[in-house]
C-alpha cells in the first residue's frame, strides 16, 4: 500500500465531495431537518467508511442522517407541501471513478430537495498538500 492521502483514507474524496455539493445552492438547505444519503451499486465503498462519512455529516451539520431513497422518505412521512418538497435534502452518491492516478478521482453527486430544487455535480478530487480537494467541477443538471 503507498502512503498517499487516497490509499489510507478512502473517506476523505467523499467528504470533500458532499460538503462540495452541500455548498452549492444553499436555498435548497434552508431550513433542513435531515440530510439522507444514498449509495449508488456502483459505488464501492466498505460499511466502516460510509459510517466514517455519515458520522462526520452528522458532526459537521449537526443534524439527523438517513440513508433513505426519495421513495422511503415519502413512506417516513419526511415532506412537506402535499409530497413536494423535502423536509432535508437527497444526497445520492452516483457514481466514483478512479484515476490512474491513485490521488485523483471523480466523484458525481446529486443533490434534491424538491421537483424545482435539485443539483448534480461531477467533480474531479485530487490529493494535494495532504488533503483532497474539488479541483474542477461540472454541473449535470440544475432545477
Amino acid at each position: 500500500m503507498t502512503s498517499s492521502g487516497s490509499q489510507e483514507d478512502l473517506t476523505g474524496p467523499y467528504r470533500v465531495a458532499l460538503d462540495e455539493v452541500i455548498s452549492n445552492d444553499t436555498a435548497l438547505n434552508a431550513d433542513m431537518e435531515y440530510i439522507s444519503l444514498v449509495w449508488e451499486e456502483r459505488v464501492i465503498l466498505k460499511s466502516s467508511d460510509k459510517q466514517v462519512i455519515e458520522e462526520y455529516l452528522q458532526k459537521e451539520y449537526n443534524i439527523k442522517i438517513y440513508n433513505y431513497t426519495y421513495e422511503q422518505l415519502i413512506e417516513q412521512k419526511l415532506y412537506e407541501q402535499g409530497k413536494t418538497m423535502l423536509k432535508g435534502i437527497l444526497l445520492t452518491i452516483e457514481k466514483q471513478k478512479q484515476s490512474i492516478n491513485p490521488d485523483e478521482m471523480t466523484i458525481e453527486v446529486s443533490k434534491y430537495r424538491a421537483n424545482e430544487g435539485s443539483i448534480s455535480l461531477d467533480m474531479k478530487l485530487a490529493y494535494q498538500q495532504g488533503q483532497w480537494n474539488v479541483v474542477e467541477y461540472a454541473m449535470i443538471r440544475e432545477s
